[in-house]
């Protein structure tokens, strides 16, 4: 944690003792999880918000930092494939994630200046909360701590994994001054997590009924909603390939600083 910290801080510090003009940004984006859940395609299943504040350091560099909240929604119904379908895995993941990036923009900009646009890349480090929940019985129930795959219990020799996650963001977008102190940018952005149980889904079938004999049946359900013909060794997931997400949506910046202290070449 201490170091994912410090690596942020070194993010918004890295190229200037001196900021040329701060932006605070609010937006929102629609959210896709690739994991091991779901049909693989491109279209947003649910929402997040962010807020971001931007540094910029001359035409072409800027750092920001961030936070978004929102959620990550796979549903094996959406699949095409029928193991998947047979399966009947639905997962609906709640995200907190704070991240820090470094940009470049492609051509020359400022906000409220005479370069007004341009296309630019992004990456950075993030830290992501992760709360994976499945709907039973019209309630919602937090998956990790039933331990779907038997993990904290005999069932299983594995450990509950931890509700953190480090993340690598990184994209491209365009943004576009329009008007002294307000611009907008649209991005789309990877996240490679590092963990793969964004969707509490990676490794063995455990026995749904020993399962729930321990945890309950809610956790019996979970482990096995599709009443697959348990084998043991069968696997519900990939355990050799961790989860990816996509956030693409719309953020608008006002510019914080003064416009009489703000760089000439600005």
């Amino acid at each position: 944690m201490k170091r994912v910290l410090i690596v942020l801080v070194v993010l918004t510090t890295a190229f200037s003792a001196r900021a040329q003009f701060f932006e605070l940004g609010a937006g929102m984006a629609g959210t896709y999880l690739r994991g091991d859940v779901g049909a693989q395609t491109l279209l947003p299943t649910d929402f997040a918000g962010n807020i971001s504040l931007r540094r910029q350091y001359n035409w072409h560099w800027g750092t920001r930092v961030s936070y978004t909240h929102g959620f990550l929604k796979a549903d094996d119904a959406w699949s095409n494939k029928s193991v998947q379908q047979a399966r009947d895995i639905a997962v609906r993941t709640e995200v907190g994630e704070f991240s820090g990036v470094v940009e470049f923009n492609y051509w020359p900009y400022a906000t409220g200046s005479k370069f007004d646009k341009s296309f630019y890349l992004f990456a950075g480090l993030a830290l992501t909360a992760y709360t994976p929940r499945g709907l039973y019985n019209d309630q919602w129930y937090d998956l990790r701590a039933l331990g779907t795959e038997g993990q904290g219990t005999e069932l299983s020799n594995t450990l509950m994994y931890n509700d953190l996650a480090i993340a690598v963001p990184m994209g491209i977008g365009y943004r576009h001054s329009i008007s002294r102190d307000f611009s907008f940018a649209a991005e789309i952005g990877w996240r490679r997590y590092g963990t793969d149980f964004i969707d509490d889904t990676s490794g063995k079938y455990v026995d749904s009924e020993e399962l729930g004999a321990l945890r309950g049946l809610a956790a019996a359900h979970f482990a096995n909603p599709g009443n697959v013909d348990y084998v043991q060794g069968l696997y519900r997931g990939t355990p050799e390939t961790n989860d990816w997400s996509i956030f693409a949506g719309l953020t608008i910046f006002y510019n914080l600083s003064p416009r009489n202290e703000r760089c000439d070449g600005f």
